[in-house]
């Protein structure tokens, strides 16, 4: 069960935000003003957090999905780590599949954010960081389907960024656009080893 400390927020204000109406409601607060301003402030709290609870699990389950569709492996799944989880990690590494896990795709809690922000906008003005989040989750994919050269699963992703980024909501033109942006603007500059003549990987 995925449970971090912003779902511990998410169900703690909510509780405040019930316990304070039903409060209010019976006349047993002693400020009527204050009770309203806690009030208005549990549910915003509710809502922002919330917002961003949801968020995480969708962009978990999208890239779940795509990660399924582009590997061809029927269990996979994608995990967003929380941002304490991502504290704990000085590799910076966007996304990661373990050896001793290998039909799961580890992404960054900013990985997911981004996929996030991304998944929930109109698609057609991707942010820079936008177009990588879509881009690691099918280079992870590759990853999970059991190719572990970088090289390699770089440019299967590459070819597959289209497919993926359709699979999560994307139209073909914009798709085809985000691919063309990481080309150009990501993908010249990555570290050596992700380099390679894509045109000789099968």
């Amino acid at each position: 069960m995925d449970v971090g400390t912003l779902t511990v927020v998410t169900v703690g204000a909510a509780a405040m935000t019930v316990r304070a109406v039903v409060r209010l409601a019976r006349g047993r607060a002693s400020f009527p003003a204050l009770g309203v301003t806690a009030l208005v402030l549990w549910i915003a709290i509710t809502c922002v957090a919330g917002f961003h609870e949801v968020r995480h699990h969708h962009a978990q389950a999208v890239a779940t999905d795509a990660t399924r569709a582009a590997s061809g492996v029927a269990d996979a799944q994608v995990v967003c780590r929380r941002v304490g989880a991502d504290w704990l990690d000085l590799s910076g590494t966007l996304g990661m599949v373990r050896y001793d896990d290998p039909h799961t795709s580890l992404l960054r809690a900013e990985t997911c954010a981004q996929l996030g922000g991304w998944l929930w906008s109109l698609k057609h003005a991707p942010s820079l960081a936008q177009v990588v989040a879509v881009h690691v989750v099918s280079h992870e994919a590759q990853h999970v389907a059991g190719e572990f050269d970088e090289g390699i699963a770089e440019c299967r992703a590459v070819q597959l960024d289209a497919v993926v980024a359709q699979r999560m909501g994307a139209t073909p033109a914009q798709a085809n656009a985000l691919v063309d942006r990481y080309v150009t603007e990501v993908y010249p500059h990555q570290r050596p080893e992700y380099l390679r003549d894509c045109s000789t990987v099968p």
